[in-house]
């Protein structure tokens, strides 16, 4: 069994078409852009970060010699026989050169935590947007396509030429029935909706119609 179609809008067809490459090129853009920003954090957190804390966690320790060092020489400058001096100032400096080289430390091993679990977050997001790019890629220039097919489809089923008689309903008139059974043998093929509504109640059967002939044989029979 056929169905038809029922087609109001060829432009909706196209709207939904430029929709569509307007969707993709959005958000091929911005998976684009997406991907810049995942290199950059991971450029920061790999080698801005990591090269920074190293550097510092170094510095530290080199701090925290030079302290020892100061330390020891005033400790050695200022020992009056078996008396040890307190060296208070030289002190400090080592506890400071101390937690400055232990918060270096500690800032590498966040940095290496971060990086783990950035790596691990890039990696669920890569592969969740192959599939998304794939499908950007293949999917929708495939539909774009088939919505491109049926705009050019439509289009040229609009342009066809229909004859007028096919394209809308045949409707008889009065006159075109009357100008029909005017002709020989026409009264027999007259078409029913030439007559108007209501007529076929008025119309006689002409097989009830009482024979005249009839009637007058009855009665010159019954003369006899």
């Amino acid at each position: 069994m056929s169905q038809a179609a029922r087609v109001t809008s060829i432009d909706a067809v196209r709207e939904m078409e430029a929709a569509l490459a307007t969707f993709r090129g959005e958000q091929t853009a911005a998976l684009d852009e997406l991907e810049t920003e995942i290199r950059r954090a991971q450029e920061w957190i790999h080698h801005d970060r990591k090269q920074h804390w190293d550097h510092e966690a170094h510095r530290g320790m080199e701090r925290v010699t030079e302290a020892r060092i100061q330390l020891q020489q005033a400790m050695t400058a200022k020992r009056v026989a078996d008396h040890e001096p307190s060296c208070q100032d030289e002190k400090k400096a080592l506890a400071r050169a101390k937690r400055r080289a232990e918060l270096a430390e500690a800032k590498k091993e966040i940095v290496r935590h971060w990086q783990r679990t950035i790596d691990h977050a890039v990696n669920e997001y890569r592969a969740a947007r192959t599939q998304l790019g794939s499908w950007l890629e293949s999917e929708v220039p495939r539909g774009l396509a088939t919505l491109g097919r049926l705009t050019e489809t439509l289009e040229s089923y609009v342009a066809l030429d229909i004859p007028a008689a096919l394209a809308r309903p045949v409707q008889v008139s009065a006159a075109a029935a009357v100008a029909g059974a005017a002709r020989p043998g026409a009264e027999q093929a007259a078409p029913a909706a030439a007559q108007p509504e209501g007529s076929k109640e008025n119309t006689l059967d002409k097989s009830q119609m009482p024979n005249p002939k009839s009637q007058t044989i009855s009665n010159d029979q019954g003369g006899q």
